[in-house]
């Protein structure tokens, strides 16, 4: 019997005599335990898994000290079976539980942080090498502009030269078909030294040939 006043203990027993149809016999026990901490915290305790409510027995309407003594090591054993107390959750779980999920969270936004910056990494790399190739298809690409332009101009001034050169034939054989018999003496002098400067050109040329 937990944890009861005397007055309470009176209409305990009563109560009990009328379930049982025999008086409580084990009186002395309340007086040892009522005050055990143990029997105050289970009176004290409310546990709805633990309660239990008292029926009245079928057993016969006589009650031997043997009987009682049975009745009270089942109920005993009955109570040690079920009331099996389940300790009380540690106190720092909840913290630790919630401190594992923060160092969960951190390290996936480390992760995530890592791979976003090799991203970004590689992305800049394959930039440069596009940047790198794309400046040296420029430079070959000028310096086949610039190759091809000097050709132009070569072939520019060849041909220049060309067409002069062939004015100068038309002009020399101009002067060379010239009749200077029938000219005035000063005109005669002056185209025949016109002539003697294109034969002495044309021998130079053949030399060089």
């Amino acid at each position: 019997m937990p944890f009861l006043w005397c007055g309470q203990f009176d209409k305990v027993k009563v109560m009990y005599q009328s379930l049982e149809k025999c008086s409580f016999q084990f009186e002395h026990c309340w007086h040892l335990l009522n005050d055990q901490p143990k029997w105050i915290w289970h009176a004290t305790k409310e546990d709805p898994k633990r309660r239990k409510t008292m029926s009245p027995s079928p057993t016969p309407t006589r009650c031997s000290g043997a009987t009682v003594d049975s009745v009270f090591d089942l109920e005993a054993d009955h109570v040690m079976e079920n009331e099996v107390i389940e300790p009380d959750r540690p106190i720092g779980r909840k913290a630790e539980k919630g401190k594992r999920k923060a160092q969960g969270q951190h390290a996936e936004e480390n992760f995530q942080l890592r791979k976003m910056k090799y991203t970004l990494l590689e992305e800049s790399r394959a930039q440069e090498k596009e940047f790198f190739r794309l400046k040296v298809e420029k430079m070959a690409y000028d310096k086949e502009t610039e190759a091809r332009k000097l050709c132009q101009e070569d072939e520019r001034l060849r041909l220049e030269a060309e067409k002069v050169e062939l004015a100068k034939k038309e002009s020399d054989q101009r002067i060379m078909m010239m009749d200077v018999s029938v000219m005035p003496e000063l005109q005669r002098e002056f185209f025949q030294q016109l002539q003697r400067e294109v034969m002495a050109r044309r021998s130079r040329f053949d030399d060089l040939d």
